[in-house]
């Protein structure tokens, strides 16, 4: 079985991972034990796959995160709570399809906010499932302001969340210091753990979002705040990035050059 299907069926489960069962109380998809499974024997024939790894512990933590009815209940309650649609400019940046774009800021403004954690398009369009560079670079020429993402965050910080493959790091690189020059503070941290976008990369074991930050001059030497009950609390970047070899060879060859 392919991995780019297993990663769909995986996304799609986080989509709708609760249920309820004939009592109504909240519980793991159907679809969860077949995918667990299906990754298994994909992982037996292929066991140096990093990604079927990944794919592996998210769906571990997923049904650790529910494992207590209670809170099962909440986020079940919380998923199935009544969603506003996205605007037709974010479908077109999830097509990658620039003329669509065009054709949608029209009638939006460029820097206009949307959804519960007010994302700004530019923001969608460097967080998202296929980021495209061409997009980016669009948005970026059409007056999108990169220091506005989400409520409390800048551009840079989505980078850690978005889906990178095939992209190189020095490309994306090239549009991070575009977006440090338009006013994006590169060490900008959020309002409750205190993280850079270099600490959210490392924390998503995403490899290329984080040596494109250190290109372009985020500092390896940044720090989790210290906020009290969390875990994490004052650790550094490697900590995060711990369990993810691809992610912690990154973080040493910039935390030691030579």
């Amino acid at each position: 079985m392919k991995t780019e299907d297993l990663m769909m069926r995986v996304s799609d489960l986080f989509s709708n991972m609760l249920v309820l069962d004939d009592t109504g109380s909240a519980v793991l998809s159907p679809a969860y034990r077949p995918l667990v499974e299906d990754i298994a024997k994909a992982l037996q024939e292929d066991p140096e796959n990093e990604m079927l790894s990944e794919l592996s512990r998210s769906l571990e933590d997923m049904a650790t995160s529910v494992a207590n009815p209670a809170v099962a209940q909440i986020m079940y309650e919380g998923m199935t709570k009544a969603v506003e649609p996205n605007p037709e400019i974010f479908d077109a940046i999830d097509d990658g399809d620039v003329a669509a774009i065009e054709q949608a800021l029209l009638s939006w403004d460029i820097n206009q906010t949307h959804g519960e954690y007010d994302s700004t398009a530019l923001y969608h369009a460097m967080a998202g499932f296929e980021v495209s560079l061409e997009v980016i670079d669009f948005l970026l020429d059409a007056g999108a302001d990169p220091r506005l993402g989400l409520t409390n965050t800048n551009v840079l910080h989505g980078l850690g969340f978005a889906n990178l493959q095939g992209i190189a790091p020095e490309d994306l690189a090239q549009r991070i210091r575009r977006c440090v020059e338009l006013g994006a503070d590169i060490e900008q941290r959020t309002n409750k753990l205190q993280w850079t976008p270099l600490i959210t990369a490392a924390s998503e074991w995403n490899p290329v979002a984080a040596e494109a930050l250190l290109m372009a001059g985020a500092d390896i030497g940044a720090r989790a705040g210290e906020v009290e009950g969390v875990c994490f609390s004052g650790s550094d970047v490697m900590s995060f990035a711990d369990g993810h070899a691809e992610t912690m060879d990154v973080l040493k060859r910039y935390a030691n050059p030579n």
